[in-house]
């Protein structure tokens, strides 16, 4: 049988095997910031200081969205194999019916499986909210590009 907390955590260790550095935790704890209303009234240096803490959160939440996956992986394929090994039984019983129904009626039957289905469905909760957070930085990193682009194209016009 597959197990899905050892296949993430081989992964994990043939990966840090590349020495590829990962960005560390951003500072600061606060749950949330203001973002400037009007990008054109702050100065270049808040600008560039903008365009860090972004670029630093995108990285590390990209990061933690690759962790979340990874073992989202291992689970799923864990997790999938067991239902279908286990549905065979409920499809002989019930006859044809569709994915849905084999699954609850497994987990209904199983619940040594409920642990797998709601770590299962709490990673999948945490990468879509990490996902989103990602981009969010990444589209207000752009819009501050863009007015650094801006900035640098006034200066040379002049």
């Amino acid at each position: 049988m597959i197990d899905g907390k050892q296949v993430s955590d081989w992964a994990a260790e043939k990966v840090l095997k590349q020495h590829l550095p990962l960005p560390a935790k951003p500072k600061g704890k606060e749950p949330e910031f203001e973002y400037p209303s009007d990008p054109t009234a702050i100065t270049l240096s808040e600008l560039g200081q903008w365009m860090l803490k972004l670029a630093g959160w995108h990285g590390y939440a990209i990061r933690l969205v690759g962790v979340a996956d990874a073992e989202l992986t291992a689970l799923s394929a864990e997790y999938e194999m067991r239902v279908n090994s286990l549905g065979s039984e409920v499809r002989a019983e019930l006859g044809r019916v569709n994915a849905q129904v084999v699954e609850a009626t497994v987990l209904q039957n199983h619940p040594e499986l409920e642990p797998l289905f709601k770590r299962r469905l709490e990673l999948s909760t945490v990468k879509v909210h990490l996902d989103t957070r990602a981009r969010i930085y990444e589209k207000l990193w752009n819009a501050l590009s863009r007015e650094l682009a801006r900035r640098e194209m006034e200066i040379r016009i002049t």
